[in-house]
C-alpha cells in the first residue's frame, strides 16, 4: 500500500539535502579504462518446513576473466564518472544479450549489497530481495522467466551454484567494495564457462584487482534494523621488482532483522594478488564468509490479504513449549571459503593459454523448525526400527522433547578450467577441457530445546549411542567438459562468425546411508552443445547480431533418493525419482546494438524451447523432482544508457516476456491441464528508469522498478499484483585530510515510498491458495562514511 513518509523519514531526507548541497569541496580527477568483454540457500531442500536454502591508473595489463574476450583493463582508484548510464551499461561486442555493471555503479551502492541486487535494474533480471540491504541469500532471480537454479552462476571464473540444488549463495562470495563487474549474460554462456547448470542464463561476478599504488579504504556504515557495518582493505602496491601485488579486506556486519526476532551476524575476508609479467599473468583471489542469518516467513496469498505486515505473519520472539514458528527453529549459519587462481600465459605470438583451478568448502546447518520427539519407544533409521530412549538430561513435558530439526550440510567442489587460443589468418581458435568435482554430505539430526527456548549444542541420541536422524546421503559428481571453437574474421573485421561444439559428461554417484531397499543412486550423461553466432559492424556506431546455442543442466542432487518419516515412523516422505533427464535448451537471439560518444544501447529478440524443463518445487508441503515436458519463453529486451550530461547519467531497460508452459502436469496422480498456461515467475512486462547525477563533488541518483504481475500457480489461478519500488541514494564527496584520501559520506535508501507488497513467488503451487511468496522490505536507509588511506 501506498504511505505518506513519516515526520522522521521526512526530516532524515531534509538533513540528506542540507549535507548535499553543503559548502562547497575539491572536485576529484576521474580516470578510467574499460573494457568490452563477453559474467535463500535452499540447501535444506526439505519438505518438512517452508524454508528452501547479495589515485593512480595501474601500468600493466591486469588478469581478465577466463571468459572476457578483452586483453584486460586497469584499475583506479579515482571517481568514475563517464561511464554510460552511471555504470549501469557497458558497450558490449558480444554477438549475444549481455548486461554489464560495473564498478562506478556498485559503488555508490548499499556496500552490503549482494550480486542479485546489484542488477536488478538489467533487463530480463526479476530480482526478489529476502531483506533490504541484501545480507540474506533468501533473496531470488528469474531471468526470462528462468529460476535461479536455471542459471549458472561464476565468480573469478570459478562456478558457485550450491552443488546439490543450484542456488546462488551471492552474500558469501565478496564485498560489494571489492567487485569490479557483475555480467548478466541472459542467454546461453559462453563456450569457456564452467557450469551445468545454465539452460537459463549465466551470471559472472569478477573482483577488483589490487592497485599499483599501496593505499587502502575505510567505510563505517549504520543504518535502518540496527544496521551496523564495518570495513577495511589495504593494498600492497608493486611490491619491489617482484611484479607482484595483492590485496586484502575484511568486514564485519551485524543487524536485527527487518521483519520479526532473530539478528544478522557475518565476517567476511576477501584478498586477491597478482604477478604478471609481460603479457603475462598468474592471479591468487579467495574469500572466507561466517555468517549467522534471520529467516523471514513467506506467507501465502490469502494470509498476505488478512495480516500484511501487521506483525502476524512474523516468527514468534517468545519461546512456548514447542512452538512451531519459534524463531531459534529457523535461523541458519554457514561458513565457507573459496579460492581460483586465474592464470594466462603467451606461449608464442599466436599461442595463449588460460587455466583456472579452484576450490569451494562450506559447511553449516539449515534449521528447519522445531518438532516434538518421544522420549522413549520405537524410533526409525529409514525402514529399520529401533526401540530406546533419549540419552541426556533433556527438558520434556508429557513425554516429549522440543527439538530443532537441523538439515547440516558439507559440500565442496573443485575443478579446473584450461583453454588454449590460437590465432592465424583469419581464425580464432579455442580448444579445452574443464573438469569439475563435487562431493555433497547431508544429513537430518535434531538438538533439544530448554524450557528457556535455547538450542543445545549436542545433537539427541538414545541410550545406546544411535543418533536421530531424518535424512543422511552423501553424493559424488563429476564434470568432463570438452569444448573446440573457431572465430572468424572478415571484411577487414566488421564480420564476425562464430561456432563452436562442447560435449559435457557427468556421472553422479550417491549412496543413501539409511536403511532401507535404496543404497546406491547412479546418473550418467553426455549432452552436446553445438553453437553458432554471427556480428556484423554496420558503421562504426551500429552493430547487429545473432546467435543459435543450446545448454542444459543436471537433475538437482537431493531427487534421486527415497526420504522417509525418520525417526517417527517407516513411510516414504519422498519417492526416488529415476525417470529424470537433463533439462536441455535451445535458444535463438536477433540483436542490434549502438554506441557512439553520448549513448549505449541495444535491442534484443529471444526465443527459447526447453525439453523436459525441471519442477523442483515443494508443492503442498510434498516434494516434486518432475520432468514437465516442454516449455517456451520468447521477447524483447532492451536498454540504453546516457554518458554524462551536464553530470546526469540515464539509464532505461525494458522487458516483453510470453513464456507459457507446453505440457499437461501430473502431480501425485492428478493431471492438471497446463498446457498452453503462463510459466509462473514470469511478469509479462518489466521495466525500470535510473538517473545518475555526479559532479565530482556532489552526487546522487534515483531509480524506479517496475514488474508486472506474476502467476504463483501452474493453473494460473493464482497471481501477486505488479509493483514499483523507487530507491534513492545522496552523497558528497571531500578534500583529502591529512592521511584521510578523498573521504566521503552517502545514504542509500531503499523502498522510498514504503510500498508494501509480494516481490516474487517463492514456493509455486499448482492452484491457489498452494503457493507462498517473498515479502519485499519496507523503507530503509543506511547511511556510509567512505574513505581512502
Amino acid at each position: 500500500m501506498n504511505r505518506q513518509l513519516s515526520p522522521l523519514k521526512r526530516r532524515l531526507l531534509l538533513s540528506s539535502a542540507i549535507l548535499l548541497f553543503g559548502k562547497p569541496v575539491v572536485v576529484l580527477a576521474t580516470t578510467q579504462t574499460g573494457s568490452a568483454q563477453s559474467a535463500s540457500h535452499s540447501r535444506a531442500a526439505s519438505p518438512k518446513a517452508p524454508y528452501v536454502r547479495g589515485g593512480t591508473p595501474a601500468k600493466a595489463a591486469a588478469p581478465r576473466s577466463m571468459n572476457s574476450t578483452s586483453p584486460g583493463e586497469a584499475v583506479s582508484v579515482s571517481v568514475r564518472r563517464h561511464a554510460a548510464g552511471g555504470g549501469l551499461i557497458r558497450h558490449e561486442t558480444s554477438a549475444k544479450s549481455v548486461s554489464t555493471v560495473s564498478h562506478e555503479y556498485i559503488a555508490k551502492q548499499s556496500p552490503a549489497s549482494n550480486a542479485l541486487a546489484l542488477v536488478s535494474l538489467s533487463p530480463g533480471a526479476n530480482v526478489s530481495m529476502g531483506d533490504p540491504f541484501g545480507v540474506s541469500d533468501q533473496s531470488n532471480i528469474n531471468v526470462r522467466g528462468l529460476n535461479q537454479q536455471e542459471i549458472g552462476f561464476t565468480f573469478e571464473g570459478a562456478p558457485m551454484n550450491d552443488p546439490d540444488d543450484y542456488t546462488p549463495n551471492s552474500s558469501e562470495w565478496v564485498d560489494s567494495e571489492n567487485m569490479e563487474s557483475i555480467q548478466l549474460q541472459q542467454g546461453a554462456p559462453d563456450i569457456e564457462t564452467p557450469t551445468t547448470t545454465s539452460s537459463g542464463g549465466t551470471m559472472a561476478v569478477r573482483m577488483r584487482n589490487p592497485l599499483e599504488k599501496r593505499g587502502g579504504q575505510v567505510d563505517v556504515s549504520y543504518g535502518s534494523h540496527q544496521m551496523n557495518r564495518q570495513y577495511i582493505r589495504y593494498d600492497t602496491g608493486r611490491i619491489g621488482n617482484t611484479g607482484l601485488r595483492g590485496f586484502v579486506s575484511f568486514s564485519n556486519l551485524t543487524s536485527r532483522a527487518w521483519r520479526g526476532p532473530g539478528r544478522n551476524d557475518r565476517r567476511h575476508l576477501d584478498f586477491k594478488f597478482i604477478k604478471d609479467w609481460g603479457e603475462n599473468y598468474i592471479s591468487l583471489s579467495g574469500s572466507y564468509n561466517n555468517e549467522h542469518t534471520a529467516w523471514y516467513s513467506t506467507p501465502s496469498l490469502s494470509e498476505w490479504k488478512k495480516y500484511g505486515l501487521n506483525g502476524n505473519l512474523n516468527l514468534d520472539g517468545k519461546y512456548t513449549f514447542a512452538d512451531p514458528n519459534y524463531y531459534k527453529g529457523f535461523g541458519t549459519s554457514w561458513t565457507s571459503y573459496f579460492l581460483s587462481a586465474q592464470s594466462h600465459f603467451k606461449l608464442t605470438p599466436r599461442l595463449t593459454l588460460n587455466v583456472t583451478p579452484y576450490y569451494y568448502h562450506g559447511t553449516g546447518n539449515y534449521p528447519l523448525g522445531v518438532y516434538t520427539v518421544p522420549t522413549s519407544g520405537t524410533y526409525y533409521q529409514g525402514t529399520s526400527a529401533v526401540n530406546g530412549q533419549l540419552a541426556g538430561n533433556n527438558y520434556s513435558q508429557d513425554g516429549n522433547v522440543a527439538a530443532v530439526w537441523d538439515w547440516i550440510g558439507r559440500e565442496s567442489y573443485t575443478g579446473i578450467n584450461t583453454a588454449m587460443h590460437y590465432k592465424i589468418g583469419h581464425h580464432d581458435f579455442v580448444v579445452g577441457d574443464w573438469y569439475g568435482y563435487t562431493d555433497m554430505n547431508v544429513n537430518e539430526p535434531f538438538s533439544a530445546l530448554d524450557g528457556a527456548g535455547n538450542v543445545s549444542k549436542s545433537w539427541l541420541k538414545l541410550t545406546d549411542g544411535t543418533m536421530l536422524n531424518g535424512w543422511k546421503y552423501h553424493t559424488i559428481t563429476q564434470v568432463n567438459a570438452l569444448y573446440v571453437g573457431d572465430e572468424m574474421h572478415f571484411l577487414q573485421d566488421r564480420l564476425h562468425i562464430s561456432v563452436g561444439f562442447k560435449e559435457v559428461m557427468s556421472a553422479r554417484n550417491g549412496t543413501l546411508q539409511q536403511p532401507g531397499p535404496q543404497y546406491n543412486a547412479n546418473y550418467y550423461s553426455a549432452e552436446p552443445l553445438p553453437r553458432m553466432s554471427a556480428s556484423y559492424k554496420v558503421n562504426k556506431n551500429i552493430m547487429v547480431f545473432a546467435n543459435v546455442s543450446t545448454s542444459f543442466r543436471l537433475p538437482i542432487g537431493s531427487a534421486f533418493y527415497n526420504q522417509y518419516n525418520s525417526p517417527y515412523d517407516a513411510s516414504l516422505y519422498q519417492t526416488a525419482n529415476t525417470k529424470l533427464r537433463d533439462e536441455y535448451s535451445i535458444s535463438e537471439e536477433v540483436g542490434a546494438r549502438y554506441n557512439d560518444d553520448l549513448v549505449t544501447g541495444s535491442v534484443t529478440l529471444f526465443n527459447y524451447n526447453f525439453v523436459h524443463h525441471q519442477i523442483n518445487e515443494y508443492i503442498n508441503a510434498v516434494p516434486y523432482f518432475l520432468d514437465a515436458g516442454g516449455m517456451t519463453s520468447r521477447g524483447a529486451d532492451a536498454e540504453l544508457g546516457l554518458r554524462p550530461w551536464h553530470h546526469f547519467s540515464p539509464y532505461f531497460s525494458g522487458e516483453y516476456l510470453y513464456a507459457t508452459t507446453d505440457n499437461n502436469i501430473t502431480m501425485d496422480g492428478i493431471t492438471y491441464n497446463t498446457k498452453g498456461k503462463i510459466a509462473t515467475s514470469a511478469p509479462r512486462w518489466m521495466g525500470a528508469v535510473g538517473l545518475q547525477y555526479d559532479d565530482g563533488r556532489v552526487f546522487g541518483s534515483v531509480s524506479m522498478r517496475y514488474v508486472d504481475k506474476q502467476y504463483g500457480t501452474f493453473m494460473n489461478d493464482e497471481h501477486i499484483k505488479g509493483y514499483k519500488q523507487v530507491d534513492m541514494m545522496l552523497g558528497v564527496r571531500g578534500p583529502d585530510i591529512g592521511f584521510l584520501k578523498a573521504p566521503s559520506i552517502r545514504l542509500n535508501i531503499i523502498n522510498l515510498a514504503d510500498h508494501h507488497y509480494l516481490s516474487g513467488v517463492y514456493n509455486t503451487g499448482a492452484t491457489a491458495g498452494t503457493a507462498t511468496y517473498y515479502t519485499a522490505p519496507s523503507f530503509a536507509c543506511l547511511g556510509t562514511f567512505s574513505t581512502g588511506f
